[in-house]
């Protein structure tokens, strides 16, 4: 077995990372792209390979030499290469060189688990293409299937939306001898001479397989981990990817973006059932004028929002998502006595570092009700994060109309998990704040909104004062206006996760290694883990298996612990299964270290 890797482009839009150093000498780990790459051709037993050369050529020689730990180096260049594409390095190389037998085809941009070749190895068809499910963010060209079959090759000047099910082109090949220096080669010589050498060699094999030239078997990946690497974000994801621990602590750093990363999110809580399919689609459709239009101003917004909510609009200021309050808060009431939760939301005690603590356990603060009027601000997060305790609404409003000389701040961002009805609905009272992130209930978190409800006309003053007159953009208002006819569908949203809670509390309780679910009114758990288990070790391999990303908060809760939350029941049941999977090696771990 040989193999022909094309390694000529610049790398133009990896700059800076490239303007020095060749792209496939960049290091993901521990090691180069390029040396990745040929230890996993190793493993599948070739022996010979073919690098087409251009940028950097030199660089690229001197770190290879001609030899790699046994195998064969040779080094085709290609000396146009700033002026044509891959479709000319590969006609180079069959020009080059007769390999004389089957061979692997990579582009030198790639880092993948060696699995992935042993997919178009150990395939029995002739000619092969390595496909990926396709995904949101993915771009290039992709493939269409039949029957297991590639029935079209689509470059993205092509590509559109028409419901067609597509594969991304991983850019590994298998090729027979007869169709590499018979169709291909032929087609390869003719294309380039009389039309264009600046294309990818993909658009020659599309018009092979419609021409009836080529038939090339679809080898879809699973699980195999795989990643392309063409700008510098890329190479962060590539690093991420194929280091379990480094994924961890690049999530945890990012605190969002993981749409950049293979991972199923059950640490950031959202609805998962809202917003619905046809909102969606509104949305995709009003996407081009939102994105060249302004949101309206801060007035307009508020009223907006409260038009959504069904209240009145004067208490009411919409935020650009509740954490633009904290800081507010924090000037305002500084200098009061203020009492917090113990653990809760960690913005909390950010913003109130003096305060003082009561314990949120549901086996304790009862007895809160005594301590209130001793501060002059009382913060309570109902339903709780991370315990996911709750206190009736109607206990709450008791103790703001007992304590008319203390301020509450409540926060609701996870009422409407709970069954419990907000104080907004109650008669306004001076000393109520209601604080809540809209992210959580109604789905969207990257659309950034939250509200603060208060009938305390000095603490709305100070709001508005510091808000700027466009503090919203145009998706978020649209959101709001299309989410008037959607009220309904909210409330059952509510409702499936409720019925989806119920049903993964059990599940939870009875999987090995948990040994505390916290009885939960929101749409996540707080679960207390067994000392056997090495959390560390776990979360890495279900990370690995499954891309499942759940958050270690031990160091929050004073216990060994997860917050994880309530997703769709096929999501659930992967955590669960992937949690079962990984707990005999994540004990072993532990088990290991002891001995």
């Amino acid at each position: 077995m040989k193999a022909v890797i094309l390694a000529a482009g610049a790398g133009r839009r990896m700059y800076p990372l490239t303007e020095e150093t060749h792209k496939c000498l960049l290091p993901v780990g521990d090691s180069t792209l390029i040396d990745r790459m040929l230890e996993g051709l190793l493993q599948v037993g070739v022996r010979e390979v073919l690098l087409l050369t251009g940028y950097r050529e030199a660089q690229l020689r001197a770190h290879l030499g001609t030899e790699y730990k046994g195998m064969a180096l040779r080094y085709v260049p290609n000396e146009r290469f700033e002026t044509t594409n891959n479709v000319l390095s590969l006609l180079l190389a069959l020009q080059g060189y007769d390999l004389q037998d089957e061979f692997l085809l990579l582009e030198a941009d790639l880092i993948f688990d060696f699995s992935v070749l042993r997919r178009a190895v150990d395939s029995s068809a002739e000619n092969v293409a390595i496909l990926a499910p396709f995904k949101s963010g993915m771009d290039g060209t992709v493939a269409e299937l039949r029957d297991g079959w590639v029935h079209d090759i689509i470059p993205p000047e092509r590509q559109q939306r028409d419901g067609v099910t597509r594969f991304k082109t991983v850019n590994i090949y298998k090729f027979s001898h007869s169709f590499a220096y018979g169709p291909l080669l032929r087609m390869l010589d003719y294309y380039t001479s009389q039309f264009e050498e600046n294309c990818y060699y993909e658009k020659i094999l599309g018009m092979l397989i419609y021409a009836g030239q080529l038939r090339l078997k679809g080898e879809v990946l699973a699980e195999e981990a795989w990643a392309e690497l063409d700008d510098p974000h890329d190479v962060v994801r590539a690093q991420a990817i194929f280091d379990g621990q480094r994924l961890l602590n690049q999530l945890e750093y990012n605190f969002g973006g993981l749409w950049n990363f293979p991972v199923v999110d059950f640490n950031f809580i959202r609805n998962i059932y809202f917003p619905t399919d046809s909102m969606i689609e509104e949305i995709r459709q009003k996407l081009p004028d939102l994105m060249h239009n302004y949101g309206s101003r801060q007035a307009v917004m508020d009223g907006k929002m409260a038009n959504f909510l069904r209240c009145s609009e004067e208490p009411l200021i919409l935020l650009n998502g509740a954490s633009q309050a904290y800081p507010i808060l924090a000037e305002f009431y500084a200098g009061r006595k203020v009492l917090i939760p113990s653990p809760t939301f960690g913005e909390y005690a950010r913003v109130f570092p003096h305060a003082d603590t009561f314990r949120d356990h549901p086996d304790e603060s009862r007895d809160l009700g005594d301590r209130l009027g001793c501060y002059g601000l009382v913060v309570l997060v109902n339903p709780n994060n991370p315990t996911g305790t709750l206190w009736p609404t109607r206990q709450i409003w008791d103790w703001v109309q007992a304590h008319p000389d203390v301020e509450f701040l409540v926060d609701e961002s996870f009422i409407d998990f709970s069954g419990e009805g907000s104080l907004t609905a109650l008669p306004g009272l001076q000393n109520l704040v209601v604080l809540k992130s809209l992210g959580k209930s109604l789905g969207v978190p990257g659309l950034r909104m939250g509200y603060l409800y208060t009938h305390k006309q000095a603490l709305h003053d100070f709001f508005k004062a510091r808000l700027p007159i466009w503090n919203h953009n145009s998706l978020a208002e649209f959101f709001l206006e299309t989410g008037l006819k959607h009220r309904d569908a909210l409330q059952r949203s509510f409702q499936a996760t409720r019925q989806e809670r119920e049903r993964m509390g059990a599940l939870l309780a009875a999987s090995p290694g948990m040994t505390r679910v916290w009885p939960s009114y929101a749409n996540f758990f707080l679960v207390e883990i067994a000392e056997e288990v090495d959390l560390e070790a776990m979360l890495r391999h279900m990370l690995r298996l499954s891309g499942i990303y759940v958050k270690d908060i031990s160091s929050k809760v004073g216990c060994r612990a997860l917050r994880i939350a309530v997703r769709t029941e096929s999501d659930n049941d992967l955590f669960l299964e992937c949690w079962k999977k990984c707990y005999p090696l994540a004990a072993r771990a532990i088990s290991a270290g002891r001995a």
